[in-house]
Parts: C-alpha cells; sequence; structure tokens
C-alpha cells in the first residue's frame, strides 16, 4: 500500500531530487506555498518552499526502494526511521501539508484586532495552535511543528482581513 515517506536532502537541492526520484518512478513532492514578498515598494506574490531540505516521497516502502534512493544526489537520510525501516506519515498529516492536491498551498487569512488576532481561513488554520509569532508587517506566520519527530520553525504567509 503506498504512503508519504519523508527525506531530509541537501537545502536548495529539492527541486533538483524530486526530478531525480520522479525519473526512477517514484512521486515525489517539496511542498510550495504562495506568499507576498515586497520588492522595489511594491507587495507581489511569489512562491516559495515550504519546508526547505525535505521531499515527501509517495510509494510502498520495499527495502529494494530504499537503497534505489538513498545513492541520489542531495539525499541525506529517511525521516523516522524505527528498526531499520522508515514511519509513513499519517493521513491527516498528508492532508496537512497538502500532499494529495499537488497544488501550491495559498495564502492565509488573518484579522488583526486590539491585542490579537485570529485565522479565519487558508492552511494555517492546520497549524493555529501551533503559531509562535504572527508578522502582521512582513505579513509572516511562523509556526513550530514536527515532522516525524524532527521539530521545524515554518513560516507561511498571511493576508490582512479587511475590516
Amino acid at each position: 500500500m503506498k504512503a508519504w515517506y519523508v527525506l531530509q536532502v541537501m537545502t536548495g537541492t529539492e527541486q533538483e531530487v524530486c526530478g531525480k526520484l520522479r525519473r526512477t518512478g517514484v512521486q515525489a513532492r517539496a511542498p510550495e506555498q504562495k506568499m507576498q514578498i515586497r520588492r522595489n515598494g511594491q507587495w507581489r506574490e511569489e512562491t516559495r518552499l515550504l519546508i526547505p531540505g525535505y521531499v515527501f516521497v509517495s510509494a510502498e516502502y520495499t527495502p529494494a526502494l530504499y537503497h534505489r534512493l538513498a545513492p541520489i544526489a542531495g539525499v541525506i537520510r529517511w525521516l523516522g526511521l524505527e528498526d531499520g525501516r522508515p514511519q509513513a506519515l499519517n493521513a491527516n498529516e498528508a492532508l496537512r501539508w497538502g500532499l494529495d492536491t499537488g497544488k501550491d498551498i495559498g495564502l492565509s487569512t488573518v484579522a488583526f484586532f486590539p491585542g490579537g488576532w485570529r485565522v479565519l481561513d487558508g492552511p494555517l488554520r492546520e497549524f493555529e495552535k501551533q503559531i509562535v509569532q504572527m508578522d502582521r508587517r512582513q505579513r509572516r506566520a511562523t509556526v513550530r511543528t514536527e515532522i516525524l519527530g524532527h521539530t521545524r520553525r515554518l513560516r507561511f504567509g498571511i493576508t490582512e482581513a479587511l475590516p
């Protein structure tokens, strides 16, 4: 049965590793998200990697698969190894990272009010309890989450709800 696994890869090689994995017949994703970036005084929407250094792989795990993917240039290791076998993401985690959709993760809408904020919609709702910083000026929310036992700080793009 196919499941999603996580590979740690050299930062900056995520797309290259995905291409190499696809050429070997394995479905691979490096989730991307839309973010608002300010350049030359204008806000623009750009696509950025959501989790630098990680690639998600959908496959039926076998020892042969492990040994076929491990020597690919840029792959560091499989995450979540227990007894020499990588642990798969559960269905909720796969949905959370948008792995089955194949689409970029969009912006979240946040309402700000005196003394706080509230996430109205978007992917950030899945991480609302894990938000550690909300930066209204930079249009970013920082989240602390775990991926198979590895704690990561991720930044999500936000838009402000109109009053």
